[in-house]
């Protein structure tokens, strides 16, 4: 949905688009959706965008934000360049017009170097002597590095600066601010800089090691809390330690963090944030 609506905004989107969105949602088993899914050329677009607004309204569904429409469409652009792709350049510059039009300017410098790269290899006059092999690589690169990279737009503000009041071992591995807490149920380890001090996999071999993670992490102050959007892998840096979770189950869900008011935001089954 959030690519159909991506069109409409862009003012790009086609008959037939929300006849192979309504394809997709036969499951919900609507009328209005049966309907527009049935629908055959010749197609009149503002006949198939009213019964476009009836099959959501039948299913219960709003439309998007457009910048979440703008974030999906990106990054399913980005994913395809994961691996190796005949038109990457297409969707190089795909990227790079859609983030400058709509005034990314951070997410437009990083594709930025490819992009000269590739406007050198296509009209330029070519001294680094790139060839299509070259720009590919250079694209596939660039796409894992910062595929792998990226961090949440989450803001973890409410959190930095509170202590760690309590850590709870028995039974669930919960971890208690001044001000909420962080409950795990993933894998997990705590580090410095320099190496691996324990981890659950430790924990396993000898339960007395929850001793050292309290003795660790009690009274520490929160100084920092990140999260990698695709892993999803959470860092909460506490003091010169920094604890890390990384959720590793289809099924189950990883970790919830809580604010005094108990707003949750945790890792669900699959890795999905809420």
């Amino acid at each position: 949905m959030f690519e159909l609506f991506y069109k409409k905004y862009n003012e790009t989107v086609q008959a037939e688009d929300y006849i192979e969105w309504a394809s997709g949602c036969l499951e919900l088993d609507t009328r209005e959706i049966l309907k527009l899914a049935g629908m055959r050329a010749p197609l009149n677009l503002f006949e198939v965008e009213s019964m476009f607004a009836d099959a959501m309204k039948s299913a219960g569904y709003e439309a998007p934000p457009e910048e979440e429409c703008l974030e999906y469409y990106l990054e399913q652009l980005h994913a395809k360049l994961l691996m190796p792709a005949e038109n990457a350049i297409e969707r190089v510059k795909e990227i790079y017009v859609c983030t400058a039009r709509n005034g990314l300017s951070e997410e437009q410098m990083d594709w930025q170097e490819v992009s000269d790269a590739i406007d050198d290899f296509e009209f330029g006059d070519n001294i680094p002597g790139y060839n299509m092999d070259k720009i590919h690589e250079l694209i596939m690169t660039n796409a894992r590095r910062l595929w792998h990279t990226k961090f949440s737009k989450i803001s973890f503000g409410d959190f930095i600066g509170q202590k760690i009041t309590k850590v709870e071992t028995e039974g669930q591995f919960i971890i208690e601010f001044e001000k909420g807490y962080l409950s795990i149920e993933c894998p997990w380890r705590i580090r410095k800089t320099d190496g691996i001090l324990l981890g659950e996999t430790d924990i396993r071999s000898s339960s007395r090691e929850w001793k050292s993670v309290i003795e660790l992490l009690a009274g520490k102050k929160i100084e920092d809390v990140r999260l990698l959007e695709q892993c999803p892998f959470l860092i909460v840096q506490c003091g010169d330690l920094f604890l890390d979770l990384f959720h590793a189950s289809s099924f189950f869900d990883g970790w919830t963090l809580a604010d005094e008011e108990d707003f949750y935001l945790f890792s669900m089954h699959g890795g999905s944030i809420a």
